[in-house]
């Protein structure tokens, strides 16, 4: 006959159980910019990236955490498939804490979404297997809950022991645990004889082998996905990380950033063919056509597709100077003004030379004064002149537009030379074609 004396053992017997099963490692540290690299005044903390480590034995076990608005994390990483992470979601949906808890023969999962959206609720064995579906569609903003009776999808009972609940909503996951007492395929005396650590009904729980070597993948917006195989984790590791700062385009291209002084650059140039609102940018390939234009414009040095994916495209000023914007969003085409900032920061009859790619595979020689030190690797993308013609691509000149006037002609750019170390501040008519870089708003 099953007593209270029985279920008293038998809960602390699965407590000490569980333990075992949750003994624990947390991987932590801070994840940063690239800001502090090159001449930057130094990097920012990263918000909301998704950290990912996956055992590389065993890629069912995998664990996930976000930093929070200090660029930290923190994740456990348990002898279980399924992590526990709890305190690490960003969004708006909460996952409570099942009741009661032990529980027998059924608990309450209850959650609360902040705005409406598809969820779904599953259970899982402590080896990351499946074993119900609790829900699967929409659900409406609001507390809500739902009822496991300790069965799996099949309607058939489970055994006694350690299971994770898990609600996901909008790509995320949040996982909690829970203890079944006196399962349903289970016998009051099979359970009793369960002992500290030792699960007899199913040896593999505890006698898997988890390797040490993980693979590390970092992700979120504007900034470069960050893989890192063989990871060895024996114990608890403390990991600060740099990543590199990215924005993407109306288009999906793709532009590595950089941090100068205080400002952030795009470290190459622009290749974008529509504006910000999705209005075409047109291709203006024709020399005639070209040099009367009054309407924004790009073109392809040489109206040579090859050329884009080293050099950019090259535009007049008036895409440059269009309402519709040819910069994504919290960046745009720098004034004059910004561009001298930089200038004065890198240094007078120096700043080319900081700013310029090192060596002659696309400048001619002699390339003076490149060092590229601030990391803003300009290159020689050519020009378009007023009449149309093309020049000066992978030898001699780097120009780019700012968007301030000089006159009702014209407006100021800045030309880097492959003989001298200086930047040249000039203008020209808006009908030219030049590059174009990018700066944070």
């Amino acid at each position: 006959m099953f007593t209270q004396k029985h279920f008293s053992i038998l809960t602390i017997c699965f407590t000490f159980l569980a333990q075992n099963l949750f003994s624990q490692t947390v991987l932590q540290g801070v994840i940063t910019d690239n800001g502090g690299e090159y001449l930057g005044n130094g990097a920012e903390p990263v918000i909301n990236a998704l950290v990912t480590i996956t055992d590389q034995a065993d890629a069912q076990r995998i664990f996930t955490g976000y930093t929070n608005d200090q660029g930290q994390y923190s994740i456990q990483i348990s002898s279980t498939g399924v992590d526990d992470n709890t305190n690490n979601n960003p969004n708006n949906f909460n996952l409570q804490q099942n009741y009661p808890n032990p529980f027998n023969p059924s608990t309450v999962i209850g959650y609360e979404l902040i705005t409406s959206t598809n969820i779904t609720i599953e259970i899982y064995n402590v080896l990351g297997q499946k074993i119900r579906t609790l829900f699967d569609g929409y659900q409406t903003a609001g507390p809500g809950q739902v009822i496991w009776d300790a069965s799996n999808d099949l309607r058939q009972g489970v055994p006694a022991g350690v299971y994770i609940y898990s609600l996901k909503a909008d790509g995320i996951n949040i996982n909690k645990k829970m203890l079944l007492i006196d399962g349903q395929q289970g016998s009051a005396n099979s359970a009793i004889s369960y002992s500290t650590g030792t699960d007899a009904s199913n040896p593999d729980v505890l006698s898997k082998q988890m390797s040490d070597q993980y693979l590390l993948q970092i992700n979120g917006d504007d900034f470069e996905t960050y893989i890192q195989q063989n990871l060895e984790i024996t114990g608890n590791v403390t990991l600060d990380i740099t990543v590199n700062r990215t924005v993407t385009d109306i288009d999906g291209n793709v532009y590595r950033t950089v941090k100068i002084g205080d400002q952030w650059w795009l470290a190459e140039n622009l290749k974008v063919i529509h504006y910000r609102n999705g209005d075409d940018i047109p291709n203006v390939t024709d020399n005639t056509e070209w040099q009367n234009l009054t309407t924004g414009a790009y073109c392809n040095y040489d109206n040579d597709l090859n050329n884009v994916v080293t050099y950019g495209r090259l535009y007049n000023w008036y895409a440059v100077d269009n309402s519709r914007n040819i910069a994504p969003e919290a960046w745009h085409v720098p004034t004059d003004a910004e561009w001298t900032t930089l200038t004065t920061y890198l240094g007078e009859n120096l700043a080319g030379g900081k700013m310029k790619e090192i060596g002659t595979t696309h400048w001619s020689s002699p390339n003076t004064g490149a060092t590229n030190e601030s990391g803003f690797s300009a290159l020689p993308g050519g020009a378009r002149n007023y009449y149309g013609i093309f020049e000066h691509i992978g030898s001699t000149t780097a120009d780019f537009w700012s968007s301030t006037e000089s006159s009702s002609y014209g407006a100021w750019y800045r030309n880097l030379d492959y003989n001298y170390s200086d930047v040249y501040r000039t203008s020209y008519v808006k009908e030219g074609g030049f590059s174009v870089r990018l700066i944070r708003d």
